[in-house]
């Protein structure tokens, strides 16, 4: 799946423009703001850490809108999540085929769905694809708005095209799109909350009633996975093993002290594509049997239900990290290459690691954020020590856990 991901991306670069050129008579017939507005479609179809930066923007359109319906257009495999995030009347969906065909087969079915709907109101968050300007320009929408950068050539369809500025956080971005206030930076308290629903908890409170830990212990979510747009943004797995070596001692020395709350529960997530990388690193740990694998062991419900109940919650830049700050959870983000200028999660309780070289960020939305690294090993995420990730998290946790001597310092 990541290769087809990648793949899109190539594609997306290579014959994008050409399609806008093909299109270009279709400027000719422009449009204006709609004085009523009655139904918008937001559309961002890659990232849940993206979907969920757009809670600053989707306030900003309910404010501007209160009597609008405002739909999503995403990839199939985020709407469940979307679902869960609340914040949207209705979700389209684009279901990506095995083959060229199929994929053709499911855009012309998605554009049939966009176009009967008729929208007053288009707003694509995309970032500077062309695949995702040209749905906007076929949508029928009777209004569209989108990003621009000098970089990247969309066509010129938008009705209002809104520089990407990259300096700027990604949320603060949407939110300018959508009309909002462009001199603030963002903040926590404009997340909108994903929300498990019952069974999500259950399915979460299930799968940690079998485990070497008990359930009620403190538990410290590891993500050493990326999504499947940038693995490169993964912190090396011998780095994680480390880290894991670290916790598990403690967790084993205050299992044998017989410490009340001392030890820790520790568990890592992924999808099920990620199950074997995960369980990669966790078999080159000392103590195995006090780590959970629960990469594809749960459903997207599930795993907000696990996130929801998590002392501390590492990872790298990716979907679950910013699941895990609108969660309000403590999170320790690990950056490199990609900036936390633009991609820092919006938490209340936050510590970031990032040491990057003269050539970091390698990866922008200028370039449908295909990596760059002339290195060809990352430096950024290597210069990144367990120690002092081991040491943030043990101060992170330092209200939950009880006094011990097992406790040492890297």
């Amino acid at each position: 799946m990541a290769n087809s991901i990648q793949s899109l991306q190539r594609l997306d670069r290579r014959f994008g423009p050409a399609a806008h050129l093909l299109m270009q008579p279709l400027r000719l017939f422009r449009r204006e703001l709609p004085e009523s507005t009655k139904r918008i479609l937001v559309m961002k179809f890659w990232g849940l850490g993206s979907i969920t930066l757009l809670g600053p923007a989707l306030r900003v359109l309910r404010r501007r809108h209160p009597e609008a319906s405002i739909d999503l257009l995403t990839l199939s495999g985020n709407v469940e999540y979307a679902k869960r995030l609340g914040g949207f009347d209705n979700i389209l969906s684009l279901t990506l085929g095995n083959s060229l065909f199929g994929t053709s087969i499911g855009i012309l079915r998605m554009l049939r769905e966009v176009r009967a709907r008729r929208y007053d109101q288009l707003y694509d968050f995309e970032f500077l694809t062309h695949f995702s300007a040209l749905v906007a320009q076929l949508s029928r929408a009777r209004w569209t708005a989108g990003y621009s950068a000098p970089e990247v050539w969309r066509g010129g369809f938008f009705d209002e095209a809104v520089p990407y500025n990259r300096y700027w956080h990604v949320a603060r971005n949407a939110r300018s799109l959508a009309g909002g206030e462009n001199g603030l930076d963002v903040t926590y308290s404009e997340l909108i909350r994903p929300t498990p629903t019952d069974d999500g908890r259950a399915e979460a409170a299930r799968a940690l009633a079998d485990g070497p830990v008990a359930a009620h212990r403190p538990i410290v979510i590891i993500n050493v996975n990326a999504g499947q747009l940038a693995l490169e943004r993964r912190w090396p797995a011998e780095n994680f093993v480390s880290l894991l070596n670290h916790l598990t001692a403690d967790s084993r020395a205050s299992l044998r002290n017989d410490v009340a709350n001392g030890d820790l529960r520790i568990i890592m997530i992924g999808s099920r594509e990620e199950r074997e990388y995960v369980e990669g690193i966790r078999l080159k740990t000392i103590s195995t049997d006090l780590i959970d694998n629960f990469a594809g062991k749960l459903s997207i419900d599930g795993l907000l239900g696990l996130l929801e109940r998590a002392a501390i919650v590492v990872s790298n830049d990716s979907g679950p990290l910013h699941i895990a700050a609108a969660l309000d959870r403590p999170v320790v983000a690990l950056f490199g290459p990609e900036t936390p200028v633009m991609y820092a999660p919006l938490a209340s309780k936050l510590s970031i690691f990032y040491r990057p070289p003269a050539c970091s960020p390698c990866i922008n939305v200028h370039d449908n954020k295909l990596a760059t690294c002339h290195l060809g090993h990352p430096l950024c995420l290597e210069r990144i020590a367990p120690d002092d990730v081991y040491a943030t998290i043990l101060a992170m946790l330092a209200p939950v856990l009880k006094p011990s001597g097992s406790r040492r310092a890297p």
